[in-house]
């Protein structure tokens, strides 16, 4: 009798640990199960987001280049180029619409969410080069030098890329005596690094200088250094053949005359005939009262791939004469390479803790390459 006694306690005890074991065990399969499908679940989402972004033109199909812009006039959010019939290529006015400084109009960071259907979600957007160029200043009075060191987004060199240069300086006493000269190309070493130079007559007033790096195919063109124009004094939209400039809220007031606009490609300069001259009130610009944004139609403008543009103006503040500076402008798409276009909110810890997923895919803006990154997290 002893003996089955014991088989019977015996196996009680262990049916009571196997099932004690199965009462911790399979809450925290069904955590780990849970967390899995609420991640799952987020990446399905992000995905969804990310090619309505790509690959979705929007409505209106060309709605980055409505004028005036309206928010509520976009009814579908979409950044593909309607007249693209490749994937991942890009409207850079659409993508200029996610400026908050264009002065012609954006869209926010609460528009584009409504549009996309995140409603409980938060996402970030940054649009960034495919890769990074420092440029080290190591110019002697009016011999301009420069290192440049090209590198891929994780810090590795890039061997054997192209590396050309423009420059675009003012000489003498006119303010609109530009020049443009080409910088024979290079190559950069096994470390990623070259150097360009180039000497300037010794009365230029200021100069701009393009660099474009070419590696695999793909190019990133960048303007790491301008001198004697100035940038902080107005904001310019380049929006198809509309280009528009307004005076930042913070500037103290006064009058801005628009003289003439000079327009620079890869290949060329030249002044935009019949712009400015300052002979009618429009080209009269002031903060607060008159006429504060400047708009003007450039024929043909979208077709010339430009640069940017150089603005020349006249200021009249109270107490003191005239005083003229050089504006430059470019698209927002040409700050990219020394920068990050952005938009979004930020996500809390508790949302990153909880669940997030990045994603990352090429993409293809005004013949340029670029990193489009999307991060999305459900909010807490």
């Amino acid at each position: 009798m002893v003996a089955p006694i014991y088989d019977h306690v015996t196996a009680l005890i262990f049916s009571c640990v196997l099932f004690v074991s199965a009462a911790v065990a399979v809450p925290a399969i069904s955590y780990v199960n849970l967390l899995y499908v609420d991640q799952q679940q987020l990446r399905n989402v992000a995905l969804e987001a990310l090619n309505t972004m790509l690959l979705d033109v929007g409505y209106p199909l060309n709605w980055g280049l409505t004028d005036p812009f309206s928010e509520s006039a976009v009814t579908k959010f979409g950044l593909a180029l309607s007249e693209s019939s490749s994937f991942y290529v890009l409207d850079q006015n659409k993508v200029q619409r996610l400026t908050a400084s264009n002065p012609s109009g954006s869209l926010n960071y609460e528009t584009v969410r409504d549009l996309l259907g995140l409603q409980g979600y938060g996402f970030n957007v940054r649009i960034m080069p495919l890769f990074n160029v420092a440029v080290e200043d190591r110019t002697v009075d009016n011999t301009l030098l420069f290192n440049v060191n090209a590198t891929f987004r994780h810090g590795g060199p890039i061997p054997d890329a192209t590396v050309s240069a423009t420059i675009l300086y003012v000489s003498g006493q006119r303010s609109d005596n530009f020049n443009f000269t080409a910088v024979p190309e290079t190559k950069t070493d096994e470390l990623g690094k070259c150097t360009i130079g180039y000497t300037l007559p010794e009365d230029y007033a200021g100069y701009i200088l393009t660099v474009k790096v070419t590696a695999a195919g793909m190019a990133t063109v960048i303007i790491p250094y301008l001198e004697g124009f100035a940038q902080n004094v107005a904001n310019v939209s380049i929006i198809g053949d509309t280009v528009s400039v307004s005076i930042p809220a913070d500037e103290h007031p006064s009058e801005r005359t628009i003289y003439n606009v000079t327009v620079v490609t890869a290949e060329d300069v030249w002044n935009f005939p019949g712009v400015g001259c300052g002979r009618t009130p429009e080209d009269h610009m002031t903060l607060g009262e008159g006429f504060q944004y400047w708009t003007e139609i450039f024929p043909g403008l979208a077709y010339e791939d430009a640069l940017f543009l150089v603005f020349n103006i006249y200021t009249q503040e109270e107490g003191s004469g005239p005083k003229h500076f050089v504006l430059f402008a470019a698209s927002p798409l040409l700050n990219l390479a020394s920068g990050v276009l952005q938009l979004g909110g930020q996500p809390s810890m508790e949302s990153i803790n909880a669940a997030a997923i990045n994603l990352c895919r090429s993409v293809e803006i005004a013949h340029m390459t670029y990193i489009f990154e999307l991060l999305l997290w459900k909010e807490t």
